[in-house]
């Protein structure tokens, strides 16, 4: 064996000893370039009614979903990357509780995004007790608009004391004199068909008869049609989930009926539930709503936004490409990607930010919010109307991507409560 003199040996030792620093350093060095590529995950929660409302909801959520995929997989939001939990009440109190319970105490989640059902009551004095913001979503409670913090609403339903005009000024704008009101028969239905009959009155359209209850159960419309028939309607309006609205309709259509259909929401459900009934066709031009959003076929150049979601909700929802709710479901997203952007993952911070907000667009998808003093309905919509197959803008709506900003009333006594 070759032995070196004792100089280079401590030589040759210092060298492989700084040699495995460096190598040393370059592992540790890789291994935290590998741990800043990949993005922390937070959780989120999701709260919707699918079942037992014939679909209602399903394109909201689809939207919800859609926009945590699509940011998901191009790094994540503010450099985390979204874990959502999502649960289906069916509309029933109980389950709606413990879905909340369960995100809160054992999915740890920092806020629920984009709440979408007629429970969400069971649930709201618990999470305004745990500081869990609800972040974008269909409020049906009047629990939330006290006002409440913890419910930042991008789209509403009715609501006691608020009341939107909606789709009668639409009604209005197309020459209808008296509206028939059908309500299938449990709480937040009726509560809808009272804010509509306000807001048909207070623009000075006629109520035929008094509201038309139909029970849950009911497969056969056609006496609660009838009895809006001869009451001098020349629109039927049902307050219902889209089980029932179609049964309306056909009702409408096995009886004759040539006025205008109006629907408390239009989605994917809906449409397949008329293409399935064979009504899509003779109901064209003479179904009519009211959206909150732009539509998902418009042009991407009126939000850039608006362009995230057609390729997100095509590779991620295909079903719900033409579906209006779906960009409601996905500017809830928005609301939530862009107050943990500021803020970060902190609950209050993300309450306390978006309560600061006095005119938010989502990124342009629907008309401004003002979240400055608690959550109050969205008083900007589109009119809608189902023509030749597709959604389109009703006559007299506001020019694209501009949205109709009408008042809220109180549904009793018929006063302004609020202007946009």
């Amino acid at each position: 064996m070759l032995m070196l003199p004792g100089r280079l040996r401590t030589r040759r030792t210092f060298s492989l000893i700084v040699a495995l620093v460096v190598v040393a350093g370059l592992g540790v060095a890789a291994a935290s370039a590998s741990n800043a590529a990949t993005p922390r995950t937070i959780k989120v929660g999701n709260i919707t009614a699918v079942q037992n409302l014939g679909g209602t909801f399903t394109g909201f959520q689809a939207g919800v979903k859609a926009f945590f995929q699509y940011y998901n997989t191009r790094g994540g939001i503010a450099k985390y990357r979204i874990d959502l939990k999502r649960f289906d009440d069916a509309g029933d109190p109980g389950k709606n509780a413990a879905a909340a319970r369960t995100l809160v105490e054992q999915e740890k989640v920092i806020a629920i995004v984009g709440q979408a059902t007629i429970a969400d009551a069971a649930s709201q004095k618990y999470l305004e007790d745990k500081g869990i913001p609800v972040v974008g979503g269909w409020a049906a409670s009047s629990s939330y608009h006290k006002p409440a913090t913890n419910m930042f609403v991008s789209l509403e339903g009715p609501n006691t004391p608020y009341c939107p005009l909606w789709s009668s000024n639409q009604a209005k704008a197309r020459g209808i004199k008296k509206i028939a009101f059908i309500a299938q028969d449990f709480p937040a239905a009726v509560q809808d068909a009272v804010c509509r009959v306000a807001a048909a009155k207070y623009l000075g359209i006629a109520q035929a008869g008094d509201i038309i209850k139909a029970s849950l159960t009911a497969v056969d419309y056609r006496p609660f049609v009838q009895q809006a028939i001869a009451g001098g309607a020349d629109a039927i309006y049902p307050s219902a989930g889209t089980d029932g609205q179609i049964k309306a309709i056909q009702a409408g259509e096995q009886l004759g009926f040539k006025g205008i259909y109006i629907a408390t929401q239009f989605g994917a459900s809906l449409f397949s539930g008329l293409q399935s009934a064979g009504l899509a066709d003779k109901v064209s031009g003479r179904l009519i709503s009211a959206g909150f959003s732009l539509l998902p076929d418009d042009p991407a150049s009126y939000s850039a936004e608006l362009g995230r979601f057609q390729k997100g909700i095509k590779q991620y929802a295909p079903d719900y490409v033409l579906d209006p709710t779906a960009v409601s479901g996905w500017a809830a997203g928005k609301l939530f990607a862009d107050a943990l952007t500021a803020v970060g993952p902190d609950s209050k911070k993300i309450r306390d930010w978006i309560a600061s907000q006095k005119k938010y667009t989502y990124g342009g998808l629907q008309g401004p919010m003002d979240y400055s003093t608690g959550s109050k309905p969205n008083p900007c919509l589109t009119s809608l109307q189902w023509k030749d197959g597709k959604v389109v803008r009703d006559i007299k709506a506001a020019a694209p991507p501009a949205f109709d900003c009408g008042v809220l009333i109180n549904p009793a006594t018929g006063k302004i409560l609020f202007k946009p």
